[in-house]
């Protein structure tokens, strides 16, 4: 499991802020062509979940024969399929400045995390489960290496954990806010980690850990399920929640110690994956009468714009779902290419 709501189904894919809609800075904004990702060899469908500043991406793809694997693409190798530990299927969530990747990786008998490092793919180990997953990683500009992994992992009973791995790989158990289930997917350049974890009286909150504090309850927008999906540098977070109800479920962006409901495209759901340290947040959202779903990007002085309004005409795109965004503002992730439902990178410029 990634994100509630944000399936690894790669067809489900490919078939302080204020809402200023409309604001003459949105045309200020324009990418350049997006770039197909392509497939694995023999493949037909992928998806981009991380990028890093130097244009490292890496994501899923299928390929022949009948594999699914994690992959990294850079623009001088391309796709590369990075194997499995021994199973038939794996997926890469995230990569660091360092080059390091994180994901999850079958093997002959359980799915373990995993963290890619020079090449070479190790699993992470659990809390005595059969199953355990990495979804984010963190970088230390002065060490040039992780200091931090997050996650989830099975335990010995069966109940689902948030985790963090440390710089010597050691597994710390994040706990719950008194449910049984939790889940970390993102973490920041301090150490924060946030994610969503059912509570005591059965809802399913937002949450922010801290080494300082431990597990913080950031709540909801009023309904009963909320995640945080992403923090930056400098503390802000976003993900989504539902409304009074639970009819409704919106992007958020939590600052100061207050969950900002970011809207959506017109209809009735809307998610932000990632934000930077400019504050630009990506993500994706059904459209009017939900008829289709939309790539995100936000701003504090934008708003939520359709990434497809934001690239070069006649480009052959539908960009559905933005998954990562670096600190340049380069976005990836998975929308149809003339019919085909694959990865794509947007590099800012026209």
């Amino acid at each position: 499991m990634k994100r509630l709501n944000h399936s690894h189904i790669l067809i489900a894919l490919c078939s302080a802020a204020f809402f200023v809609s409309g604001s003459p800075a949105s045309a200020q904004l324009h990418y350049k062509k997006p770039i197909d990702l392509g497939t694995l060899p023999g493949g037909s469908i992928s998806n981009a979940y991380g990028v890093n500043d130097q244009g490292t991406v890496v994501g899923v793809s299928n390929g022949s024969p009948a594999i699914t694997h994690a992959f990294s693409w850079t623009k001088n190798t391309g796709m590369i399929d990075l194997g499995t530990l021994g199973g038939n299927v794996s997926w890469a969530e995230a990569v660091n400045d360092a080059g390091q990747i994180v994901g999850q990786a079958q093997t002959s008998n359980s799915a373990d995390a995993f963290l890619l490092n020079n090449g070479i793919m190790q699993a992470l180990g659990g809390l005595g489960g059969t199953s355990s997953q990495a979804n984010a990683i963190n970088y230390n500009s002065q060490t040039k290496t992780s200091t931090q992994i997050a996650g989830w992992s099975l335990t010995s009973d069966n109940s689902t954990h948030a985790v963090i791995w440390d710089s010597s790989l050691n597994i710390l158990d994040l706990g719950t806010l008194g449910g049984t289930t939790s889940y970390a997917f993102g973490n920041n350049c301090v150490g924060q980690v946030v994610g969503g974890s059912a509570t005591a009286l059965g809802n399913f909150d937002a949450f922010l850990w801290d080494s300082t504090h431990g597990m913080q309850d950031l709540g909801t927008l009023g309904g009963s399920t909320a995640q945080s999906n992403g923090i930056n540098c400098f503390g802000t977070i976003v993900g989504s929640s539902s409304l009074p109800g639970d009819i409704q479920t919106d992007a958020f962006i939590y600052v100061n110690g207050g969950m900002t409901d970011l809207g959506t495209l017109g209809g009735s759901f809307s998610q932000a994956n990632a934000i930077n340290d400019a504050g630009q947040m990506v993500g994706f959202s059904r459209t009017t009468g939900d008829v289709d779903t939309h790539a995100i990007l936000w701003t504090p002085v934008t708003g939520m714009l359709d990434l497809n309004n934001l690239i070069p005409p006649k480009s052959g795109w539908d960009l559905q779902g933005a998954n990562a965004i670096s600190s340049n503002g380069t976005i990836v992730g998975a929308g149809l290419h003339n019919g085909q439902g694959h990865a794509f990178m947007l590099v800012p410029g026209k």
